[in-house]
């Protein structure tokens, strides 16, 4: 990190690189700008989209220097915690403001989306640039082996209900969605207890036991790291707004399918940042922490995001269910065992990762061509 000096009221710039002086400064732009053009001009929604999506790709990255800093000053497993939740803030922002507008299916989309996109973009990716740059990567077969078979249980309870209502064509919409909160309580309780878990037995948590050698975020203090981490929150949920605003537009004039712009484009957006951290870990032989980025965060979409919005949906009468397609259920299923299979030998080459692009690759284009 470059330690060129500034002046003391702009500590958050100081510590940056150039690099990342002009990153952080662009965004700040970019969100003016689409604020500007929402609530000033009344411009084009499809222009709106595009350019609060860019704004949200700018502060997602924020958000992961930040917690990246925060991690750094609180331990591996606060730190992890923190990556893991933060890392997901810009797509849960984005979802609960899509639920309240009533886009049932984007968010749904979104959910199935960011798990398929963390266990085979980003791990895909990962492992790809990791086995280029140094060959076949180890790790601790039995700690990635534990940590996919959790995900595994806990995509199980995740797709219960959509399981039952495809076999059971009798069930009431009331009886579905009573059903999904049930089973939203209890993986939130899972959530709570893989927490425990995690904290008491970190040796047996991927990246729990140790820390990413230079990879601790821009020298920030602990209090300039939570003002920017929550200054870039409050823009996230002020831009998600604006972009969900623009969703239909958008879909109209591209003539693409709501369904499309879930599953793909919004966990893209969302959590374009925290895929470049896995790549950068991998790229320095951290792939176990690289590992720990893509299942943490799935874990997290199963066992809290989505049942946070299903809970969230019937508070604010938007009721939302666990019911997912049959589409959605084949493709999360292919992820989950393909990443666990690659996982549990404990090494990865750059060809596993090439092959789980190409299949993330497939699924977006069956996810493009389904309506």
């Amino acid at each position: 990190m470059s330690t060129t000096s500034f002046p003391d009221g702009l500590p958050i710039l100081g510590s940056l690189t150039p690099l990342g002086r002009i990153m952080l400064i662009a965004t700040a732009l970019v969100s003016l700008a689409a604020i500007v053009l929402d609530f000033g001009l009344h411009a084009d929604p499809t222009l709106l989209f595009v350019v609060s999506a860019t704004a949200i790709l700018g502060l997602a990255w924020v958000v992961g220097l930040s917690t990246e800093r925060l991690g750094s000053l609180t331990g591996p497993q606060v730190g992890g915690i923190l990556n893991a939740t933060f890392g997901n803030i810009a797509e849960l922002i984005i979802a609960l403001f899509a639920l309240q507008a009533g886009l049932i299916e984007v968010v749904k989309a979104s959910l199935t989306g960011s798990i398929i996109g963390n266990l085979l973009l980003v791990m895909g990716a990962s492992v790809l640039v990791g086995g280029l740059r140094h060959g076949t990567q180890s790790f601790s077969p039995k700690i990635a082996g534990s940590n996919a078979a959790l995900l595994v249980l806990a995509l199980i309870g995740l797709f219960v209900p959509a399981v039952f209502a495809l076999t059971n064509s009798d069930q009431a919409q009331g009886t579905i969605t009573e059903e999904s909160v049930l089973v939203s309580v209890a993986l939130i309780t899972g959530y709570a207890i893989s927490l425990i878990y995690g904290f008491t037995n970190p040796d047996r948590t991927l990246g729990g036991h140790g820390e990413p050698e230079g990879h601790a975020g821009p020298a920030w203090s602990g209090r300039v790291a939570i003002v920017v981490l929550l200054g870039a929150a409050a823009l996230l949920a002020v831009l998600s707004e604006i972009l969900v605003s623009a969703i239909e537009p958008f879909v109209d004039t591209f003539g693409l399918s709501a369904f499309f712009v879930g599953v793909v484009l919004i966990p893209t957006i969302g959590n374009l940042a925290e895929h470049l951290v896995a790549v950068q870990l991998a790229a320095k032989n951290k792939m176990e922490f690289a590992m720990a980025v893509t299942f943490g965060s799935s874990l997290q979409v199963a066992l809290f995001v989505a049942p946070v919005l299903v809970l969230v949906g019937v508070l604010i009468g938007q009721p939302m269910d666990l019911v997912f397609t049959p589409l959605e259920i084949a493709a999360v299923a292919a992820a989950v065992g393909i990443s666990a299979l690659i996982a549990i030998d404990g090494e990865t080459n750059w060809l596993e990762g090439a092959l789980l692009v190409l299949v993330y690759a497939i699924l977006a284009v069956s996810f493009f061509e389904f309506s």
